[in-house]
């Protein structure tokens, strides 16, 4: 047989219950964040590391290379071993970049968007433009080898041009199959970092 209960007791022993409850939802949510917070940081999310030319590169969980060049941090999608039969002569650095306009030409927005994340602390802006009247569409502005600093970033085409990265005057050229440019951006980071 079963006891007589009150309705008082009734609430009471619900009361209780939802506390319980409460007091373990709480505490997992706690402990799940706390968790979450704790568990990409430290050595325990680097995949690998290399030294190249005294600089320590880290991949991590994101699938890129961390390292630090004078006090600034990078990354890249391609370390410099995965660049190095790339052939770049390159005498700009980048100080020539230093608290000016950055020029993009080509509309390939992975290479732009490696470029733009590891030059934007350094340039004063960045922004598509077009290097000749003729091929420009948009309205956008056209800029000169001579006086800005331009990417320009090209599609091999189908093999039967060579992939490669050149500078003339203040432009730098990639032309590059689709999935190389941003190998071939991130050589030109290395160059005018001084990593490689």
């Amino acid at each position: 047989m079963r006891k007589i209960v009150t309705k008082e007791q009734k609430d009471k022993t619900a009361k209780k219950n939802q506390l319980i409850i409460g007091i373990v939802l709480i505490g997992l949510m706690v402990l799940s964040t706390l968790g979450y917070a704790l568990s990409g940081r430290g050595e325990s999310s680097v995949i690998k590391k290399i030294d190249y030319n005294g600089i320590e590169f880290s991949l991590d969980n994101s699938g890129y290379w961390k390292f630090n060049v004078q006090g600034k941090d990078f990354s890249t999608k391609y370390n410099p071993e995965e660049t190095e039969y790339i052939l770049f002569l390159n005498d700009l650095s980048i100080s020539d970049y230093s608290k000016k306009p950055l020029y993009f030409i080509g509309d390939f927005q992975e290479p732009n968007y490696e470029i733009s994340r590891n030059l934007g602390s350094f340039v004063l802006r960045m922004q598509e433009a077009c290097i000749s009247e003729k091929d420009c569409k948009n309205n956008l502005p056209v800029k000169n080898c001579s006086v800005d600093n331009i990417i320009v970033i090209r599609e091999a085409s189908n093999g039967s041009e060579k992939e490669n990265i050149y500078q003339q005057e203040n432009c730098i050229f990639i032309n590059a199959d689709l999935g190389n440019q941003t190998r071939y951006a991130d050589k030109f980071l290395f160059d005018i970092l001084g990593v490689s």
